[in-house]
């Protein structure tokens, strides 16, 4: 009996414990991708790095897989082949798919997804104020948002959620951004998907975001003062209001940093 336990452990170990090097067959999901401006670094000013994110259809046991590319660009084409999903040497439990960030260059103007003997397509034109994407041929590969804006540079992005009975915190800062001469408000035109939170979530109210250019970038920075006084002024402790300032240089302020 004591063996049999033994062995059961042995293989429950063997089993939970991956290297680097182990990884699960070919690609059979199918893949869902978009791109995305990211940050290398956590709340550090800098600025975004357009990718090109992969997801799969597929969800595993560990959220922390990862999929398995390599890629080259010729004559403009970016060119994308699915090798494998890796298994992480640790496990973060909980249910998700394989992702991959892939980077992506500004001049391309096409993407090919290989997957063995299937080939999928794409048309791609990048600005400097939105990416667009068209299928010219797909068999596994799904795009998620056919216009993507970018960040415009010097702004920020407003988003605030409160409780029913006090809306009125969320319109009072509003006016304060409003009322500072070095910021000047602004609409993403058109279609397409928007890279800041477009509402706050988890609140009872959720506020649509507000958008905003500075001219002068001490007078952001100055945001973090002044979200702390009218924090402390206006915002009770558990009064389910939260208002947060989002910049485009991976910057941002918390109310509830500072009540």
């Amino acid at each position: 009996m004591k063996k049999i336990i033994i062995l059961i452990i042995s293989f429950i170990a063997l089993s939970c414990s991956k290297n680097d090097d182990d990884f699960i067959g070919s690609i059979e999901t199918d893949i869902n991708f978009m791109p995305v401006e990211i940050y290398n670094n956590s709340n550090i000013s800098e600025n975004p790095r357009l990718k090109l994110k992969l997801i799969t259809r597929e969800e595993f046991p560990c959220y922390n897989y990862s999929l398995i590319t390599t890629q080259s660009i010729e004559d403009n084409e970016l060119i994308i082949r699915l090798e494998k999903i890796s298994v992480p040497t640790i496990c973060l439990t909980a249910i998700g798919p394989a992702t991959s960030y892939i980077d992506l260059p500004e001049k391309i103007n096409k993407i090919t997804f290989i997957n063995g003997n299937t080939i999928d397509q794409y048309s791609i034109t990048i600005n400097q104020e939105k990416i667009s994407i068209n299928i010219i041929d797909n068999n596994f590969t799904h795009l998620l948002f056919n216009q993507t804006f970018r960040y415009p540079p010097n702004s920020f992005a407003y988003v605030s959620g409160t409780n029913i009975d006090n809306t009125e915190i969320y319109e009072q800062f509003l006016e304060v951004l409003k009322e500072n001469p070095n910021f000047t408000e602004f609409e993403f035109e058109g279609e397409g998907r928007i890279p800041y939170p477009t509402t706050s979530d988890g609140h009872w109210v959720n506020h649509p975001s507000k958008y905003f250019k500075y001219t002068d970038y001490e007078e952001f920075e100055n945001l973090k003062s002044i979200l702390k006084n009218f924090s402390e002024e206006n915002i009770e402790e558990n009064s389910g209001v939260s208002i947060s300032i989002y910049g485009w240089n991976n910057i941002s302020y918390h109310s509830w940093l500072s009540n």
